[in-house]
């Protein structure tokens, strides 16, 4: 990485930094200037670049993953902006604009044809992305990818996480974290940072783009799909359409692994991007 893309953090990004992602500490966190954009960025490992774009536990949530991934990889993980000490810029509120966003960033880590792993909210922007510049990936991972159309008529095929109490969302996705009230203040801020965002990105339509089944057929690099056997978020129906909308895509279901399948199942799901990564790169 050149030294000019990396820039001064202020006081209050190095506080929310310093004490809340320990879980982060086999690699670096620097800031990335993305045309006048800050982004919080996390680097780990060495080898062939990978983007990854995380979901709505954050960059910190998906630590185990990016773990095994950095064995092989030099992966880059940025948090939105919007979520950690990332600025978002005020014209920036639609998922389809972190989808040019991110090919800015990429222009400035000049990341080629990287590998690009999203997870949940994070594979949506991946697909919104390659959408626009298709050959921008060597090869896609969607994790428990959202992005479609979430529900029809009355009927929900995935599970409205903002009518949901912070615990039931825990519950759900399988993570367990201590009430915010028992949270220190750095990393207070970051989950208050990060719930915002998110929902001005997935608040209204939820958690889709009624543009992007139509566009999907753009995306030309090979690509997997993964889902948790036990997904307590996305049902059956809304899987196969995306199975559906990416005709050309692996499928594949991790067993006793949820809708965070990065945290639940690390090393197998880190065995399964490198094993598929590398196949399609001996092409």
């Amino acid at each position: 990485m050149k030294e000019s893309f990396i820039a001064k953090k202020e006081p209050w990004e190095a506080m929310m930094t310093a004490t809340a992602l320990q879980e982060l500490d086999f690699g670096t966190i620097s800031t990335l200037d993305v045309l006048g954009t800050d982004v919080e960025l996390f680097t780990a490992g060495s080898g062939a670049p990978l983007l990854f774009l995380h979901g709505i536990d954050g960059v910190e949530g998906a630590a185990p993953l990016l773990r095994e991934l950095a064995r092989s990889y030099c992966v880059y993980a940025p948090w939105h902006p919007g979520f950690g000490a990332s600025q978002r810029p005020e014209n920036l509120d639609r998922v389809d604009d972190l989808g040019y966003f991110y090919l800015d960033l990429m222009a400035a880590l000049r990341l080629e044809r990287p590998t690009v792993v999203g997870s949940s909210f994070g594979s949506w922007v991946a697909a919104e992305t390659l959408t626009k510049e298709p050959g921008r990936a060597s090869e896609l991972v969607l994790i428990s990818p959202l992005g479609l159309r979430t529900s029809h008529r009355r009927e929900s095929h995935v599970t409205d996480i903002f009518m949901l109490s912070r615990r039931e969302l825990n519950e759900r996705i399988g993570r367990y974290e201590p009430e915010l009230s028992a949270l220190p203040e750095d990393r207070l801020r970051r989950e208050m940072r990060g719930e915002e965002a998110l929902s001005l990105y997935g608040w209204s339509p939820y958690m889709f783009n009624p543009k992007l089944s139509g566009r999907l057929h753009r995306i030309v690099c090979p690509t997997m799909i993964v889902w948790g056997a036990d997904d307590r978020l996305v049902r059956s129906e809304y899987r196969t359409r995306f199975a559906k909308a990416l005709p050309r895509a692996e499928v594949r279901e991790i067993a006793d692994a949820g809708h965070c399948v990065h945290a639940d199942q690390p090393e197998q799901l880190g065995k399964l991007i490198g094993d598929f990564a590398g196949v399609k790169n001996k092409a």
